[in-house]
C-alpha cells in the first residue's frame, strides 16, 4: 500500500480551482527531471520573493512532484508531446506544403532531395545516441523551427525533433518533475521579465550554465493553449487524479464563448491551422505559436479566424 502512495504525485499546495478573478490566468512552470529540482525551485521562488511588485502580483496556487514511475506508468509524456513525437517519429512524411515550402526557403535546397530525417530513425542513420542528438548544438542557420517543429542540420541530415527520443527515454526511476502554477494578473510580456529573472538566478547560481538552453532546466506555459496543455499533463488533484479539462481557466473561458470541448480537444490534437491574416492572405501556424503571448480574449479573436486545420497522418498515396 504505502508503495503504491510512494508512487503517486506528491501534491504539496492543491489546486484551489480557477480564479473569480477574470482579469488573472494560471502560468505552469514544470522544471525537467534533470534538473536540481529542490534547488532550482528554491532559486526561482526566491526570485519572486526578494520582489515586492512580483510577490504581490504573482501567487503559487499549486506545487506538485510527480515522481518518475508515476510518469512511465501513466506515460505523461507521450501524452503531453503526441504531435512532436510524431513528427520524430514520421519526419517529413506529415510535413504540409507550407512547411516544404518553408524548408527549401531556410535551408536553400530541394525538399525532395533533402536527407529528412524523423529523430527516431536519425539515431541508427547517424550513429548517435539519446543524449548526443538532444545536446547536438547547431549554429543559427543551421535550424529552424516551423508549425512547433525544431530541424536541425546535423552530419549533412535534416533531423526532426531531436529532444524527443531522449525525453522518452529519461531515466525517471529516482527522478521527479516539479510542477508550480502561478496566478497572476501581468500579461506574458511582464511574466517573461519574471522568467529571465530567475534564468539570471539560475546562472549566477551555476545551477544554469551559459552554453545550456533554458529549456533543459524548465518550461513555462507560454500562451492560453499551452496552459490548458499543461493543465491536462500536470495538474492533479492530491488522489493523483487529473483535474478536468472544464476545470482549466482557458478551456472554461473558450466554453463561456460557446466553443465546444470536443474542438478544443481537435485544436490540441491537430494544432497545425490556417488562419486568415488582416490583408485577407492565409497563413500556417501551430495554434500554441499562433496565440503565443495572448491574453484569453486575444485567443479567442485568434481563434475565429482559423479556417482550417492539418489532420497529422502518413500521406499514404
Amino acid at each position: 500500500m504505502s508503495d503504491t502512495v510512494d508512487l503517486n504525485p506528491a501534491v504539496l499546495i492543491p489546486y484551489p480551482g480557477i480564479s473569480s478573478n477574470p482579469e488573472e490566468q494560471d502560468i505552469f512552470v514544470c522544471l525537467r527531471p534533470e534538473s536540481n529540482g529542490v534547488l532550482v525551485e528554491s532559486i526561482m521562488l526566491k526570485v519572486i520573493q526578494h520582489n515586492p511588485e512580483f510577490k504581490k502580483r504573482l501567487v503559487l496556487v499549486y506545487l506538485a512532484n510527480l515522481p518518475g514511475e508515476f510518469i512511465l506508468r501513466n506515460r505523461v509524456t507521450e501524452d503531453h508531446y503526441p504531435v512532436k513525437i510524431k513528427f520524430a517519429d514520421l519526419g517529413s512524411k506529415i510535413f504540409t506544403r507550407a512547411m516544404k515550402e518553408a524548408f527549401s526557403k531556410r535551408f536553400k535546397v530541394d525538399f525532395a532531395r533533402a536527407r529528412i530525417l524523423g529523430a527516431f530513425e536519425a539515431l541508427d542513420a547517424l550513429s548517435m545516441s539519446c543524449e548526443e542528438l538532444f545536446n547536438t548544438w547547431v549554429p543559427d542557420e543551421d535550424i529552424m523551427i516551423i508549425n512547433g517543429q525544431t530541424i536541425k542540420k546535423i552530419r549533412g541530415a535534416y533531423v526532426v525533433n531531436c529532444d524527443i527520443p531522449a525525453l522518452l527515454r529519461i531515466k525517471y526511476k529516482g527522478a521527479n518533475i516539479a510542477v508550480m502554477i502561478f496566478r497572476t494578473s501581468m500579461n506574458y510580456a511582464g511574466f517573461t521579465q519574471v522568467v529571465r529573472l530567475m534564468e539570471k538566478a539560475l546562472l549566477d547560481a551555476r545551477v544554469l550554465l551559459p552554453e545550456r538552453p533554458t529549456e533543459h532546466i524548465f518550461h513555462y506555459s507560454k500562451g492560453p493553449f499551452e496552459q490548458v496543455s499543461d493543465g491536462m499533463g500536470y495538474l492533479y488533484t492530491p488522489d493523483a487524479v487529473h483535474i478536468p479539462l472544464a476545470d482549466l481557466p482557458f478551456s472554461r473561458f473558450l466554453a463561456s464563448r460557446g466553443l465546444d470541448f470536443s474542438i478544443l480537444r481537435g485544436l490540441l490534437l491537430h494544432p497545425v491551422v490556417q488562419y486568415e491574416r488582416a490583408d485577407g492572405t492565409l497563413r500556417e501556424e501551430n495554434i500554441y505559436v499562433y496565440t503565443r503571448g495572448a491574453s484569453y480574449e486575444e485567443a479567442w479573436e485568434k481563434v475565429g479566424a482559423i479556417k482550417s486545420q492539418a489532420l497529422l497522418v502518413p500521406d499514404s498515396r
